[in-house]
């Protein structure tokens, strides 16, 4: 079993994958580009190079001329727009699909004879994880149980692929082909999203509803067109409180402000009780002292009449 094993590994080393020599394998992920070139198309000066997929004609350019026709009608509408067969010869795939792997044939006729060579494209879904920091952060506050949107300020065109992603490890969570209006939502690891996401048709921006905590974290964006490619990048805290953070910052800052003011009130009120309290103290000695004074004098008479009475005994 091993020795025929290790035959077929050979004749695939030898011959290449499906009779395609190694070098002319390409694999690409869906939504990137990919341009097809050998040294001999470059080097020609005269006659036509003829490109081919899976034995179908699509493009061929006049290396005198510079002239580029492009042939199976049915074919390109496949192709829709992403196809480029430049001066040189070499023929680039923009924002490439799965539909578009097969084998691509280049063949060459001029003065110093023919040549060809064969590709084989393998387009590979765009993966379940993916990490990208190449936009600056957009911060946003959100609150637990509200729904957030986060907007791609952009309006979508007609061969747009949109990946949105979450977390550090950079988990797909939506994904939608505007070629096929195909939009397909993912739970998630754990299932935190499972429900809660809805992506807008026409710009792409993703609103997650029923907030809550777990959803906290950074949210990736990446669109593919025809000819550009738009990054953006979200975080999103959400409060477990049911305010946001700035409103339980600003209720905070309130009721400080609340609390210094009652304690002023309150000092200002002791400040003014124990003046009062001072005065009325300072008041009943003085009333005090007048009766002691009255009582004495009242006394010093009585003691007087008193002596009178004894003299006379």
């Amino acid at each position: 079993m091993k020795i025929v094993f290790s035959m077929i590994l050979s004749m695939f080393v030898t011959d290449g994958v499906f009779g395609v020599d190694p070098d002319g394998v390409k694999t690409v992920i869906e939504g990137g580009s990919l341009t097809l070139q050998t040294d001999f198309i470059e080097m020609q000066k005269d006659g036509l190079t003829e490109w081919k997929v899976n034995n179908t004609n699509i493009a061929t350019i006049n290396k005198g001329t510079g002239k580029v026709e492009y042939s199976d009608d049915i074919l390109m509408m496949m192709f829709s727009g992403r196809l480029n067969l430049d001066h040189t010869g070499f023929l680039t795939i923009w924002n490439i699909r799965i539909k578009h792997s097969g084998e691509y044939k280049v063949e060459s006729i001029s003065s110093v004879g023919t040549k060809s060579k064969t590709f084989k494209v393998i387009v590979k879904e765009s993966p379940l994880k993916s990490v990208e920091d190449k936009d600056e952060i957009k911060v946003l506050s959100a609150t637990k149980g509200n729904s957030e949107t986060l907007h791609t300020e952009t309006e979508l065109q007609e061969h747009d692929l949109i990946l949105w992603r979450f977390g550090a490890e950079g988990s797909l969570i939506a994904k939608s082909d505007t070629e096929d209006s195909h939009t397909l939502f993912y739970d998630g690891d754990d299932g935190r999203f499972r429900g809660r996401l809805e992506m807008d048709s026409k710009t792409g921006s993703l609103t997650i509803t029923d907030l809550e905590t777990e959803h906290t974290g950074e949210f990736r964006l990446k669109i593919y067109s025809d000819r550009r490619i738009v990054f953006k990048r979200f975080t999103v805290t959400v409060s477990a409180s049911g305010l946001s953070p700035g409103a339980v910052a600003g209720i905070c800052i309130f009721i400080l402000l609340i609390a210094a003011a009652a304690a002023g009130v309150v000092i200002y009120f002791q400040s003014d009780h124990y003046k009062a309290k001072k005065l009325m103290c300072k008041s009943y000695k003085t009333k005090i002292s007048k009766q002691l004074e009255q009582m004495t004098k009242t006394s010093d008479k009585e003691m007087a009449k008193f002596s009178e009475k004894l003299k006379k005994l």
